[in-house]
């Protein structure tokens, strides 16, 4: 007999595999990293993808990784933030105890050696296409059905996230009542 999880714990682990955030993370995973370019792309998808709304435990795993990226292309500036970010969350004594490690590593030096196109403190949506990041004030448009943001170039096609909707097309939504309808 097999025994499935309460109903209660199914479901933001539902939403979560239909989020874009796990769609950005799979394509980040398969992504090259042969060129400093390729790297620093890298870095930046892992980077937005610690500001998806997770659970506790995997905000803990995206957050490691992103430190460990960032630690390694030697932006120890950013890498300090995510570390920082890090204890906050309460992880494993472990996990904390290296991350104290790379924490003062990254306070001894506190720059980055490399731009990337990541601003932790500027508010963004992500892109459900190009997975970049669109800043606050900047034109976006939006998919009618599961609100997901896109740069303007791609209104008209088909949502990436729902593969139902057309990006930036009006919708009134659904009409359940004939009171709706007057």
């Amino acid at each position: 007999m097999i025994r499935r999880p309460p109903r209660s714990t199914l479901f933001p682990y539902t939403t979560l595999f239909r989020s874009l955030g796990l769609t950005m993370e799979q394509t980040r995973k398969e992504m090259p990293k042969d060129t400093l370019e390729e790297q620093k792309r890298t870095c930046e998808m892992a980077a937005y993808f610690t500001h998806c709304n997770l659970q506790p435990i995997h905000q803990v795993l995206t957050l490691r990784t992103a430190l460990n990226l960032f630690f390694k292309l030697k932006n120890f500036k950013t890498a300090a933030s995510f570390a920082r970010r890090l204890l906050e969350l309460g992880p494993k004594p472990d996990v904390a105890q290296q991350t104290r490690k790379i924490l003062q590593a990254c306070d001894k030096n506190p720059s980055d050696a490399h731009q990337l196109l990541y601003d932790e403190h500027n508010p963004f949506s992500v892109c459900g296409q190009t997975f970049k990041p669109i800043y606050r004030g900047k034109p976006e448009e939006k998919c009618p059905l599961c609100q997901a943001s896109y740069l303007p170039q791609f209104k008209g096609t088909v949502c990436k996230v729902c593969t139902v909707a057309e990006i930036g097309k009006d919708a009134i939504g659904l009409r359940i009542s004939t009171l709706q309808f007057r």
